[in-house]
């Protein structure tokens, strides 16, 4: 953030840029290295690429420390085992009680994954891939995509659909019409939900950082002020943004969490249409 604030002072910066997916990894004005665009890998496939790098590097030793049995010990790993019982009693067996620990594994990894993508923002020269919408619709039709395998796979196709269709207690030629208009609009309700699943993730992780990075512009735009005044901005917009990243670092977990809670509860509600 300082690094920023400093060459924000003597060059033109581009809030976009620092929020953005491209094809050069730029870490100073003037100064950066393209990616091999022949293997279309752009700067947020290699941060999606050390995001799961980071989170095989922390639990994979995790699990064979507690494969015997035996309990973590030491600040580091109980940490990191607390988000993952904290997600399955919490997030997952509330919402899921049939067979929940069937869809722990899932969730699990959809939680770690956006969270260390959201984390990797706030790191400079960094990004979070998860301010690109691209990204989190992809996550999105993921679910979306599991939701109905997982349906199908607990209550047969039958029964999967069966769980669109509103039980009405009413004469058939009046149940008939309802329905025909019903079934559709639950189906599509789904879908929406998934969007919005996508939408509410980008939307905030992108805003996030566009303000972030828009603090820190108002530095070069006090340059030729009177000096007073540009260190008077210099020092309120470094206070801010220190501010505004403690927000984004809560921020990043709360996101995390609700796309897995949300997750849980609809693929409960379709695992278990009759609650």
């Amino acid at each position: 953030m300082i690094l920023f604030a400093e060459s924000a002072a003597h060059h033109e910066p581009n809030a976009m840029h620092h929020v953005m997916d491209t094809y050069d990894w730029e870490f100073f004005h003037g100064w950066s290295i393209p990616l091999p665009e022949a293997l279309h890998l752009s700067k947020f496939h290699l941060l999606m690429l050390l995001a799961a790098g980071i989170i095989c590097a922390i639990y994979i030793p995790l699990g064979q420390r507690i494969q015997p049995g035996s309990a973590p010990k030491g600040a580091f790993w109980n940490f990191f085992e607390s988000l993952l019982t904290f997600i399955r009693d919490n997030v997952v067996k509330p919402y899921i009680s049939h067979h929940a620990d069937h869809y722990v594994p899932f969730l699990w990894t959809m939680f770690l994954f956006i969270l260390t993508c959201n984390l990797l923002g706030m790191f400079p020269f960094l990004g979070s891939p998860t301010a690109n919408i691209s990204m989190t619709g992809t996550l999105a039709f993921i679910v979306f995509v599991f939701i109905h395998m997982w349906g199908i796979m607990e209550n047969g196709i039958h029964g999967h659909f069966q769980a669109f269709v509103p039980h009405m207690d009413m004469p058939i030629f009046i149940k008939l019409p309802i329905l025909m208009m019903l079934v559709p609009i639950e189906f599509v309700g789904l879908i929406i939900k998934c969007f919005v699943l996508s939408v509410r993730l980008f939307a905030n992780m992108f805003a996030g950082h566009m303000v972030l990075a828009t603090i820190l512009i108002f530095i070069w735009q006090a340059r030729h002020f009177d000096p007073a005044l540009f260190w008077t901005v210099t020092i309120g917009s470094v206070l801010g943004s220190v501010a505004l990243s403690l927000l984004e670092l809560f921020v990043a977990f709360l996101q995390a969490f609700i796309f897995t809670f949300l997750t849980a509860l609809f693929l409960g509600s379709i695992l278990h249409p009759e609650h």
